[in-house]
């Protein structure tokens, strides 16, 4: 039995085997969005090793003269394991929605925001607990999970509770433009600056696509990226701006991103400016927004 054979009947689904020596995660039957797989193919074959870490952790071992150590995917075992994931999902949606109708309004400036330079402006939707700064987290009609924040920063969500595709949107009346974006701080910036804009903050650079494919923003539309530009000199990669260009190519819109300033994103700008920081901000972002028909886009 080849080691692709005995890797499918594990219920791991790798794009490709390289028979290199290295762990490479992959996707199973049980998970297929994500790499809950992984195997290792000595150099050259011979050997193999293999493991899904949903559904049992312990490591499996492939050679050319030994099949019987190969284990089908045990289906019972997969749909237990999937019953018990959602259950825990479900539970830990209910438990944020509980602690978000335990906090108290937000009716004066947080510390967070204070020193970021924020005003109370655009907060009308959060709340506070003990001292936390709350952000709820909307899918849909629902609030899924919560973001709190600490007076100096630190952020979770609530544990368990899912946020791909979830958002916090900074309504405007008679909004000309749509921003979209990572963070809270980042939105609020962006809110206080441009007269005309509603902002959709997506949390994380990792949730941009997710939120505008659920979304599909319409009309004078523009992705707010973080500037990475310190991850990038280190690796190579500028995550922020690479994930806003992947989702703005998803509906066409544009994307805008601040240069030549120390921090990363539009509340550091609004910092870093100088005069007249709200102005530029609006300035640079309405420059790159570009109108979205709402039409499929080839």
């Amino acid at each position: 039995m080849r080691f692709e054979q005995a890797l499918s009947l594990a219920g791991l689904l790798p794009r490709e085997v390289i028979a290199d020596g290295r762990w490479r995660r992959c996707a199973t039957v049980s998970k297929p969005k994500k790499r809950n797989g992984a195997y290792k193919l000595a150099i050259g074959g011979g050997r193999g090793w293999y493991r899904d870490w949903a559904l049992d952790d312990s490591l499996q071992v492939w050679d050319d003269d030994r099949e019987q150590e190969v284990r089908p995917v045990d289906m019972a075992k997969m749909r237990a394991h999937q019953e018990r994931e959602r259950a825990y999902r479900v539970q830990a949606m209910r438990n944020a929605r509980a602690f978000w109708g335990d906090c108290k309004p937000l009716n004066r400036p947080h510390p967070y925001l204070e020193r970021k330079g924020l005003t109370p402006h655009g907060c009308a939707s959060l709340r506070t607990n003990e001292g936390l700064l709350v952000v709820p987290v909307w899918n849909g009609e629902w609030i899924v999970s919560v973001q709190t924040i600490t007076a100096e920063g630190e952020k979770r969500f609530w544990p368990g509770a899912p946020v791909k595709a979830g958002a916090f949107v900074i309504e405007r009346a008679h909004a000309a433009v749509t921003a979209v974006c990572e963070g809270l701080a980042t939105g609020l910036a962006i809110y206080q600056s441009m007269r005309q804009a509603r902002v959709i903050v997506a949390f994380d650079a990792g949730n941009l696509l997710p939120v505008v494919q659920r979304m599909r923003p319409v009309g004078s539309v523009v992705l707010c990226a973080d500037n990475d530009h310190r991850t990038a000199e280190r690796t190579g990669v500028n995550v922020g701006i690479e994930k806003a260009v992947n989702a703005a190519e998803l509906i066409g819109c544009g994307v805008a991103y601040p240069e030549g300033i120390n921090g990363t994103d539009w509340a550091d700008a609004l910092l870093e400016f100088g005069e007249m920081p709200q102005r530029k901000v609006e300035r640079l972002i309405l420059a790159k927004a570009r109108y979205v028909s709402g039409a499929p886009v080839p």
